[in-house]
């Protein structure tokens, strides 16, 4: 199966961040949560730009991955700044699900002040992340963070060596912890199967997701599935069926990409 990488960067890791006074945004838009466990929730989003995986081919990690979080193209704001704007985007209500995600927000420090802040505006709090940075979690738990954000982490295979990176104790024993793996149906593709000791041992939830496979590379925050001239409808609808199958085998929960059929944000 042929992977189109799009929106390629380069990898960005937290020494970039250090000593920040501003967090690095690439957009802000209110949506629907399209997967995950509040799927369906009226959401407001916050991307932070820049990955540590954000050069995706070359890095071999991420290639199926669409999102722009180019670091180049962020604006920086204060977390006061950004909590204004949130709270000042048309349509908010303090029932939305707040999302951090990225790129890998949890390379930017100052993303705990701004969490801080933001939690007692909205239903809840939703972080998405690759996992790799273990020293974000420790922090949650040193601010009393750990009871009221709940971290969505979804490791990434490598291309080079069909291996998942390492999760470490300090993440696993978060309370507020879900996995969610990108599943193709390729068996020649990393992510063909979820980790044997995750399906076993996992006291939380774990969500697989089939990847979505494009004709194209696009612009922006939107992917309609229903545009044929964009999505591989074969291909991905095989993933989904897959996926489907995978999850019933093996007693996970299937997280689809909503927000692939709605063609919003």
């Amino acid at each position: 199966m042929k992977i189109i990488p799009m929106n390629v960067d380069r990898a960005i890791n937290r020494k970039f961040f250090e000593g920040a006074s501003t967090l690095h945004v690439t957009s802000v838009f209110r949506t629907i949560q399209g997967e995950g466990p509040y799927a369906g929730y009226p959401a407001i989003f916050v991307r932070l730009a820049g990955c540590n995986f954000g050069d995706k081919k070359a890095s071999g990690m991420c290639e199926f991955c669409d999102t722009n979080f180019k670091i180049a193209e962020a604006r920086q704001v204060t977390p006061a700044e950004l909590l204004v704007e949130l709270i000042n985007t048309p349509g908010y209500s303090s029932k939305d699900v707040l999302v951090v995600t990225g790129g890998e927000p949890t390379l930017q420090p100052l993303l705990l002040d701004f969490l801080q802040d933001a939690r007692q505006h909205f239903r809840c709090v939703q972080v998405e992340s690759n996992g790799t940075q273990a020293y974000f979690f420790t922090k949650l738990h040193q601010r009393g963070l750990h009871s009221s954000v709940h971290m969505v982490v979804s490791p990434k295979a490598s291309g080079k060596t069909g291996m998942y990176p390492l999760l470490s104790p300090t993440l696993l024993g978060y309370p507020l912890l879900t996995l969610k793996y990108v599943l193709s149906a390729d068996p020649s593709s990393p992510h063909h199967t979820v980790p044997q000791w995750v399906k076993e041992s996992f006291p939380h939830n774990v969500y697989v997701s089939p990847m979505a496979v494009y004709l194209r590379s696009y612009a922006g925050e939107v992917s309609n599935a229903w545009d044929h001239t964009l999505i591989d409808a074969e291909a991905t609808a095989e993933n989904y069926s897959y996926a489907a199958q995978y999850a019933m085998q093996h007693n996970l929960l299937l997280s689809i990409q909503t927000h692939l059929f709605t063609a919003i944000p």
